[in-house]
């Protein structure tokens, strides 16, 4: 479709036309946009990785409505949200007044309100108007505005003093096209003020968010100062700025990391919030050795809140995730491949990730393979430059939208891949290639499902909603790459032969024939199977260890605290 044609459509009031263009003029920030129509409301979507400014995009998105001079579209609404956190954005609304250089409307002036009506003594009188009573009670009304200009603005566009804020904008838009059809600009101005004193009249006030303070917390210090006693610790608190002060008295300074650890230990149970202590950046204690002299200082960090990331097991996060179910789904792929039923019944499944550790050498060094799930990989010999384009390409999409959700291991994954697949196509030997190629089908079984363990800790892309099929996929991969590692520590040990021969092939060929026959030895095939082992083993402990420290490193610090304020 061309530019003029999808111009044209948006100008006719097309609400995917303008979503289309708007979508052109946002890309460079991430956003998507989606957009609706409502008669004369054009309600937008939209949706990033990273909230964007407010002002920006308001400004963009007026210049472009405008642009386009829609007269069938009065309203714009804009509600932007994170893809991640929908509850999370902001909206604002356009109002299209007429040129794009229209200012905010105001009263010119404030009209002469009219005269109350004179009281005549009649038997049965006839009942005034609501407005017409409003006035002769009150003032203004509870948005500060004069009741005798609200009055009058309804008088302007024709609609009764209940009328809805729909409503309102309905008859202000069908009368102004009514005075453009007329060729009566004149009036328009006058409509435009009356309009706009409405919409602030009618426009519901945004109410605070329940969870917003909506005044400065003050620090209970005489009941910290009494917590602290009840501790055994005399001393002073103050406050100086956003930190918090504690000088101990020297008698209750001689250990200072037993001291800070006890008033860490201290403020770690009790409730924050009600003490004051929620907003304090810092706490700083002083231990003094006479009066007037300090001997030392010690930073105290505040315990953390709890966040909703600890019940979500879904969540990347989740600390009790990283730390204690991830092992656990350890011990149960190592228990399922103890048992002999169990090892029997999914058997497949080592099958699957045997084949596909064949095809992906396949694929990464630019040819063209086919796993089945019945032990066989189909292969061919000869590059194809459609393969390495299309991997190329997946890699590349892959990083793009990594880099688009702000996800690292996305990235890093398809860089590291993307070197791979060039080496494996254009700088390794075709001979090399065979034998790597049938290397890769116990190898796959070993650091493929390595790395699928891994990306356990790491999220991928929304589309692939890895949060919740990364715990079938890890209990799969270590019931896979437990079976694996014990057979070649048996080996290794001689309590088991290497596995000669294939599915299909007999005693005569398999990967580890294929191995011999390209010039390994006996040895060398079991040396480097078992060190592939144990290098998977180590480099999937020292990630697990390295993701529970650093998401458990406030437990861990409050654990060592509490040990050195007992001791």
């Amino acid at each position: 479709m061309s530019t003029a044609s999808l111009i044209e459509r948006a100008k006719a009031g097309e609400a995917a036309a303008i979503a289309q263009l708007l979508n052109q003029a946002l890309a460079k920030q991430g956003i998507t946009v989606t957009a609706e129509r409502h008669s004369y409301r054009l309600v937008l979507q939209l949706i990033g990785a990273t909230l964007p400014d407010q002002t920006s995009v308001v400004a963009t998105v007026r210049r472009g409505i405008q642009r386009l001079q829609i007269d069938t579209i009065g309203v714009v609404q804009i509600h932007c949200t994170l893809a991640e956190q929908p509850n999370i954005g902001w909206q604002a609304d356009i109002v299209l007044l007429g040129s794009e250089h229209d200012e905010p409307p105001m009263l010119a002036s404030p009209p002469t309100p009219p005269p109350p009506p004179t009281p005549t003594a009649t038997a049965n009188p006839t009942p005034q108007p609501i407005t017409a009573k409003l006035l002769g009670r009150t003032r203004s009304t509870p948005t500060g505005i004069p009741v005798a200009f609200v009055h009058e603005a309804f008088m302007a566009l024709g609609v009764t003093p209940d009328a809805s804020l729909e409503e309102v904008d309905a008859a202000y838009f069908q009368r102004r096209a009514d005075l453009l059809s007329h060729g009566d600009r004149g009036t328009i101005a006058t409509l435009k003020n009356a309009h706009a004193l409405l919409k602030r009249h009618l426009q519901p006030p945004i109410a605070a968010s329940p969870t917003a303070e909506t005044d400065e917390p003050t620090v209970d210090l005489e009941a910290l100062t009494q917590l602290l006693r009840s501790q055994g610790l005399e001393g002073t608190t103050r406050l100086k700025d956003d930190r918090l002060q504690i000088q101990l008295k020297p008698a209750s300074a001689r250990h200072p990391s037993k001291a800070a650890a006890a008033i860490y230990t201290l403020l770690a149970q009790q409730d924050l919030k009600a003490l004051g202590l929620a907003q304090i950046a810092q706490v700083e204690v002083y231990g003094l050795v006479s009066a007037q002299k300090v001997g030392w200082k010690r930073l105290v960090p505040l315990p953390p809140p709890a966040t909703r990331d600890d019940t979500d097991v879904l969540s990347f996060n989740n600390r009790y995730v990283s730390a204690l179910v991830f092992p656990v789904l350890l011990l149960l792929g190592l228990v399922m491949n103890a048992l002999p039923l169990v090892n029997a019944l999914l058997f497949g499944i080592k099958i699957w990730f045997h084949e596909f550790g064949h095809a992906i050498i396949a694929w990464l060094a630019g040819r063209r393979a086919i796993p089945l799930p019945i032990g066989w990989t189909n292969v061919n010999l000869e590059r194809s430059l459609f393969v390495y384009c299309g991997v190329l390409i997946l890699l590349g999409l892959l990083f793009w939208v990594g880099r688009r959700e702000g996800k690292r291991w996305p990235m890093v994954l398809a860089g590291v891949l993307a070197v791979i697949q060039f080496w494996f196509t254009w700088l390794l030997p075709a001979y090399r290639f065979e034998t790597l190629l049938s290397f890769g089908g116990i190898g796959g079984e070993l650091y493929l499902c390595t790395l699928l363990m891994v990306s356990f800790f790491f999220p991928l892309p929304d589309y692939f909603r890895w949060d919740f099929y990364r715990y079938p996929v890890v209990i799969g991969a270590a019931f896979t790459f437990w079976g694996q590692f014990s057979l070649w520590q048996q080996i290794q040990q001689g309590q088991a032969a290497i596995p000669w021969g294939s599915l299909w092939g007999g005693e005569a060929s398999g990967d580890m024939n294929n191995l011999s026959n390209a010039g390994w030895s006996d040895q060398q095939i079991i040396h480097t199977y078992s060190t592939l082992s144990h290098l998977c083993l180590w480099g999937l402990l020292g990630v697990y260890l390295y993701c529970a420290i650093r998401q458990n490193r406030h437990a861990i610090f409050a654990f060592t605290q509490r040990w050195l304020a007992q001791h």
